[in-house]
């Protein structure tokens, strides 16, 4: 049975701030004075210099390195979740777990590739502490990178269930190894005045937005008719119409599985804004939208016809 991934893909915004500051020209008698005045048009006062926002190569570094950094940790933190639901399966598990692990290798590669992607897209900010900190994340990343390629890659297998789950452990493992430097980079940039106010003024580093709010709430009864939206924050399982439907969450992403009448199964794997949908043999079709998803949970929308 195939698995279907749906992934859903967030642009990170480099914003610069510019600012302009007009200067007051005094006017004397005599030519010193006028030299002295021509001087001090040209200083900045203390005010304007403590008015000046970040530059915006300092803005660019930090919202590139918090995506970069945000994906990581989320990378991490995923690989974890997942491994524990391949190596240790629900008894009542909808599919199987090498079905799990195809899923499971199939995104935790194209999500590393877009960590080394960001990390090498992260300029050098000229503050020794901010370079060292990319540099070890980058370092780390391109050691694992090439392993868990070879990994990940089905070209070498008969189908892509071979040896799924054995690949999948020893994948979890390599993610595992990546660890999270210290100082982190939160530690650095307070530590940098003129890159914490570019962290403040970077979109990528501002906290995430709250889970929107769902019309049908938390209650998966809803679901039954074949059409609803409901927040899930921890596993649940329920009715879709004809469909058994489970719902599981890692800190990114939402799982759902489904069971069908005739004893058909699949699973989707959803990140905010990612769109799938399974069907069965009579041509009944569910689609599912993940409105949001994040360490909180998730708002997902189901449509049946």
């Amino acid at each position: 049975m195939p698995v279907t991934t749906g992934m859903g893909r967030v642009a990170g915004l480099a914003v610069g701030v510019t600012l302009t500051v007009g200067a007051a020209l005094a006017v004397g008698g005599c030519a010193s004075d006028t030299e002295d005045s021509d001087d001090s048009a040209r200083r900045p006062s203390a005010s304007a210099s403590k008015a000046a926002g970040p530059s915006r190569a300092l803005v660019t570094w930090a919202g590139r390195m918090c995506a970069a950094t945000k994906l990581y940790e989320t990378v991490k933190a995923d690989s974890a979740d997942e491994i524990e639901e391949i190596t240790d399966p629900p008894e009542d598990a909808l599919i199987g777990p090498e079905f799990t692990a195809m899923g499971y290798l199939s995104s935790t590669s194209s999500s590393l590739d877009e960590v080394a992607e960001k990390l090498g897209g992260v300029p050098s900010s000229g503050i020794a502490a901010a370079d060292r900190l990319h540099d070890s994340l980058a370092e780390q990343v391109a050691t694992i990178h090439p392993k868990v390629t070879a990994l990940t890659d089905n070209s070498g297998f008969t189908s892509p269930a071979e040896d799924s789950v054995d690949r999948a452990e020893r994948v979890g493992k390599l993610i595992k190894s990546l660890k999270t430097p210290e100082p982190g980079l939160k530690t650095v940039v307070a530590k940098e005045p003129k890159l914490l106010a570019a962290y403040r003024a970077a979109p990528p580093c501002a906290p995430s937005e709250p889970l929107p709010k769902a019309a049908d709430g938390t209650d998966t009864g809803a679901c039954a008719d074949g059409s609803c939206e409901i927040l899930v924050t921890k596993r649940v399982d329920f009715p879709l119409r004809a469909w058994r439907v489970r719902v599981s969450l890692t800190e990114t992403k939402a799982k759902v599985s489904n069971g069908g009448p005739e004893g058909g199964a699949g699973q989707l794997t959803l990140t905010s804004g990612g769109t799938g949908s399974f069907g069965d043999a009579n041509g009944d079709q569910a689609t599912v939208r993940a409105v949001a998803v994040t360490g909180d949970g998730a708002v997902l929308r189901f449509s049946t016809k």
